[in-house]
């Protein structure tokens, strides 16, 4: 009894000294070598969200250097490995060694890594061969870092985009990334971001249109927006079958008009349900709001075919005397001429 007494407190002595020998490496501070005449940290913390072109052109001048010292600045602040220790075993351990053990140190980096990966996004093609500390930030303890990682990808969020331009295995290789993203419980502005990747996945659209139908009932109107947007884009069959007019046509009469505003837009390019998208942009057009009206008419253009029903509610609109019932107006004429010209 007391030999198995003591191989059990041996086991536990081991066991502790492991864990303690292992908090020098955990919490060990990284170096801070110098650049430019100036600490790295001093040139990391010192930089601002939303720099000027000044300073974002700086950057781009110290070359490869610099982005080296930027991908270093994404790095997990100090403590990182133990935090994650910490929440992935404490429960694990005896009390006794649980008591012996510190608390997590505080993430203060955090401000830093989302400066350093919003300057990156602003660095345009320059910042692209970063790509891979971009992609570890996308998996950032911090939901905030992974949100803005995103948009390191998407920036510009048109056919110039990262996403759009990298080999084929290394943007394959983010995808289950941005899958995750878009189904975080706790940050919507995160779910928005992913449901943007994911439009530059055509190619998977077999795995990304269920994950953007699903995102259809999202609590967020803009994610819903969003998912909308980005599923007509990858497979507008499946976004026909996933009822996104349905959900295009009670964003689009939403009270508040930054939203309502963006979804004709998208109704502009659902021509797989032609009449059910018309009948969303009608009820846009005649909204009180001149920017979800101007909108409206904007995208009605795009339906020539639905000229008899749109034209008339057209010319009530042009009686406006807003922005919307000028642009109404020009509408008109328009379609005018064109039936004139068939």
């Amino acid at each position: 009894m007391q030999r198995k007494r003591r191989i059990a407190l041996f086991a536990l002595a081991t066991l502790l000294a492991a864990v303690l020998a292992a908090l020098g490496w955990f919490l060990l501070p990284a170096g801070d070598p110098i650049f430019h005449g100036k600490r790295e940290s001093e040139w990391l913390t010192n930089i601002v969200y939303g720099e000027s072109k000044a300073r974002i052109q700086q950057w781009r001048d110290f070359g490869p250097e610099g982005l080296r010292v930027l991908e270093r600045g994404l790095e997990p602040g100090r403590g990182y490995r133990y935090r994650q220790f910490y929440r992935r075993y404490a429960y694990k351990l005896p009390r006794f060694m649980l008591n012996l053990l510190p608390s997590p140190a505080t993430d203060k980096s955090y401000s830093t890594r989302m400066c350093v990966i919003s300057l990156l996004s602003e660095m345009d093609t320059n910042a692209w061969p970063a790509w891979r500390a971009a992609a570890r930030a996308l998996e950032d303890e911090q939901d905030g870092v992974r949100q803005s990682a995103i948009s390191f990808f998407t920036q510009r969020e048109d056919d110039s985009a990262l996403l759009n331009r990298m080999p084929p295995r290394d943007k394959k290789s983010l995808l289950p990334r941005f899958l995750r993203g878009l189904e975080d419980p706790s940050n919507w502005g995160l779910r928005n971001n992913a449901a943007i990747a994911l439009r530059y996945y055509p190619e998977e659209r077999q795995v990304v249109a269920p994950a953007l139908a699903k995102a259809l009932a999202d609590a967020q109107p803009q994610v819903r927006l969003i998912a909308a947007d980005s599923l007509n884009r990858i497979d507008p069959i499946a976004a026909s079958r996933a009822g996104v007019v349905k959900v295009l046509a009670a964003i689009v009469v939403h009270p508040d008009d930054q939203i309502a505003g963006r979804a004709p837009s998208v109704l502009r390019h659902c021509r797989n349900d032609a009449d059910e998208a018309v009948a969303a942009l009608l009820k846009g057009l005649h909204s009180t709001n001149s920017l979800v009206s101007s909108s409206s008419v904007w995208a009605l253009e795009a339906f020539p075919s639905h000229a008899d029903s749109i034209l008339p509610e057209l010319r009530k609109a042009a009686e406006r005397t807003d922005h919307a019932g000028g642009y109404a107006k020009q509408a008109v004429k328009k379609l005018e001429a064109r039936q004139a010209a068939q």
